[in-house]
């Protein structure tokens, strides 16, 4: 009995370390897992949501790599309120877009 008690407590304290680390575990990826960098430039591509980012308003980020992440880190609030558009608005990315410095 106390094998199977010290086994199952192992079990549960690997199950919570597993997920205290791994952000996604309490976050919905925003886009369905879209990479979000992608999705400020209007692009769609899917990503396995091995590279992310939580933002401050605690929405989960997804990027299709480290390079995409580390561009969409350049500008994080344009680049958020560009994806956002994308996915929920057109007519304001087209919008924001038109607003991107050229160059």
């Amino acid at each position: 009995m106390k094998t199977r008690i010290a086994v199952f407590v192992a079990t549960l304290l690997a199950f919570a370390a597993a997920h205290a680390e791994d952000p996604k575990a309490n976050h919905e990826p925003e886009f369905g897992g879209q990479c979000a960098m992608s999705a400020s430039l209007g692009i769609k591509r899917p990503t396995s949501c091995a590279v992310v980012w939580i933002s401050p308003q605690d929405k989960l980020y997804c990027f299709s790599n480290e390079q995409a992440k580390a561009a969409f880190m350049r500008d994080p609030e344009a680049n958020e309120r560009k994806a956002q558009a994308f996915f929920k608005d057109p007519d304001l990315y087209e919008r924001l877009k038109k607003q991107q410095p050229q160059g």
